[in-house]
């Protein structure tokens, strides 16, 4: 399969994620990759070069707490470039390397992958994917020229499903069910209304922009082509309590019904945790 287009570039963004409890119970989540410029250093071991940041981005609650976790990438054909479908590496990380959003309420999390990925390669391991750039995060300034109810497209593995076969995730779509351009409840958070569950957890939400598409105020860029938003991170999704009423045993019987509307971090909040581990790295090399 060669990998030309944005859509898809777009369903090699994604890690299938493992986890192992300390009691030994199982957990299953989504990372993508993700990538930003770091500034250039001077002095000290930065060398006044600049560079690319590579992490892992997921959610807090996928690996935090966790005995062990696992990334499960597409081999690499290395004769070719591309993908090779069906073959897996596998590597084991330490929950606790994850680097957390610092404020408590932002459920999001990074790996710094680089160093990782290095390894595979040098023992002869090479995984395939392609990444999220930064340059392709929503701002204020980009969203303002959509609309504030667009259709979305996130990739993932909900309840663990993905293609055993080829190993490729599961897109899915549905649109913003909250303004994009606003805080949803003064968080840096929207809704979406779309099917989303767990395994979903941790899924790069897209804004796709298909070649000369009209802004919502009519321009049409000529010659432009397509192009992807990234729009944020997928963290839970809402559920109600809904009565059953066919139990003859005493009290109220509740079971939870999904609501179809699921929680989205904002592309910020990345944007955010990463600057932070970058420049927390610039100062130790300092």
């Amino acid at each position: 399969m060669q990998v030309d287009t944005i859509l898809e570039r777009m369903l090699f963004t994604t890690v299938r994620i493992t986890t192992t409890t300390p009691t030994g119970g199982g957990g299953l989540g989504t990372g993508f990759v993700f990538t930003a410029p770091m500034p250039a250093l001077g002095g000290g071991k930065g060398g006044g070069k600049g560079g690319v940041a590579m992490v892992l981005v997921t959610n807090k609650h996928v690996v935090h707490g966790q005995a062990r976790a696992v990334l499960h990438f597409i081999a690499a054909d290395e004769t070719t470039a591309s993908p090779n479908l069906g073959a897996e590496i596998s590597v084991g990380v330490d929950p606790a390397s994850f680097v957390g959003h610092p404020d408590p309420n932002i459920d999001v999390a990074i790996l710094p992958l680089g160093g990782l990925i290095d390894q595979l390669r040098a023992a002869g391991r090479t995984p395939f994917f392609t990444h999220v750039d930064a340059a392709s995060a929503a701002t204020p300034e980009v969203l303002a020229e959509y609309e504030p109810i667009e259709p979305i497209t996130f990739i993932g593995y909900p309840n663990g499903l993905y293609d055993s076969g080829s190993l490729l995730p599961i897109a899915r779509r549905g649109h913003s069910a909250t303004a994009l351009n606003v805080d949803y409840e003064g968080k840096p958070i929207f809704l979406v209304d779309a099917s989303v569950f767990p395994g979903s957890s941790g899924s790069p939400v897209f804004l796709f922009v298909p070649a000369s598409t009209a802004d919502k105020f009519g321009n049409i860029t000529l010659g432009g082509g397509a192009k992807v938003v990234f729009l944020g991170v997928v963290a839970a999704v809402y559920q109600r309590a809904v009565p059953v009423l066919q139990t003859p045993t005493a009290g109220d019987q509740f079971v939870h019904d999904a609501l179809d509307i699921g929680i989205v971090y904002k592309a910020s909040t990345v944007v955010e945790l990463v600057n932070q581990v970058i420049t927390q790295q610039g100062e130790g090399s300092a």
